[in-house]
């Protein structure tokens, strides 16, 4: 009895033994694919680590190679999961850099607020590198919730030239001359006006000759029949373009000036990257 106990225990003690070389094994190739920029697979290779790791002993320590990983996939939601895990087991310059690429992150997811959240969490003080990456995604966010003039200051700190960030500011001040509701309310007046306004010369030649061409017929209807024929044969088409044309030359501009100040952000991001 006593030698059948005594071999069981030694089963499960090179069981365990090999179990864990194995999982040790794993965790270290994930860590060469790591270095050898195969994100992919060391992604799996660390999730497989995870998996198997009963008493936490890798976990800690792959968080952050895992979040690097889904960044550069550009799986950004994930990898600011992932950043979070790892700052609770890091601390200072490398917690301070896990934060600013978390805000890095939800930057590129587009959810300014978070990553706003995010710069709020890091120190007074911080490394060089950690203070100027913090300033350009503070000018960024800052651009992209409209803040311009404090943008320009940040974006004017972590910039090579000054004098092209100053010009990139007068266009996009330039920018605000455009009004949606002024576009409606040309077309308004004259049908396609509006989209000439917004500089969508194609739509508003489009916009025009449909709707005078429509009210040319309206006309000739009138007189040819009768304002009564006219009005139930051409009036509800005339209507439909009419309204949709002033509607659209809105959009047009709204569109516009997204267009053209994303534009002059991406100038911007060149001129820092420059």
């Amino acid at each position: 009895m006593r030698l059948a106990v005594f071999i069981i225990l030694i089963i499960e003690l090179f069981g365990s033994t090999l179990k864990a070389q194995s999982l040790g094994d794993t965790f270290e190739f994930a860590n060469t694919l790591f270095k050898n920029e195969s994100y992919e697979n060391a992604l799996e290779a660390y999730r497989r680590t995870l998996f198997f790791d009963q008493y936490n002993e890798y976990g800690p320590r792959v968080f952050k190679n895992m979040a690097d990983c889904l960044y550069k996939k550009a799986e950004y939601e994930e990898a600011a999961y992932y950043y979070d895990l790892a700052y609770f087991v890091h601390s200072g310059n490398e917690q301070n850099s896990i934060t600013l690429q978390k805000a890095s992150s939800h930057l590129l997811l587009g959810d300014y607020n978070k990553a706003k959240v995010e710069l709020f969490n890091l120190p007074d003080t911080l490394s060089l590198q950690h203070q100027e990456l913090a300033t350009f995604y503070s000018a960024m966010i800052t651009f992209s919730q409209g803040e311009y003039q404090k943008s320009k200051a940040l974006f004017k700190e972590v910039s090579p030239d000054t004098s092209v960030v100053n010009e990139l500011f007068i266009k996009n001040a330039k920018i605000d001359k455009l009004k949606p509701k002024t576009a409606k309310i040309l077309s308004i007046i004259i049908p396609g006006l509006g989209q000439f306004y917004a500089g969508d010369v194609k739509n508003g030649l489009n916009s025009f000759i449909l709707s005078g061409g429509l009210m040319f017929l309206g006309v000739r209807s009138a007189i040819n029949n009768s304002v009564l024929d006219a009005a139930l044969s051409i009036m509800p088409w005339y209507q439909r373009y009419y309204t949709g044309g002033y509607n659209k030359a809105e959009a047009i501009a709204e569109a516009k000036i997204k267009e053209r100040r994303f534009k002059v952000f991406n100038e911007l991001l060149e001129v820092v990257e420059d």
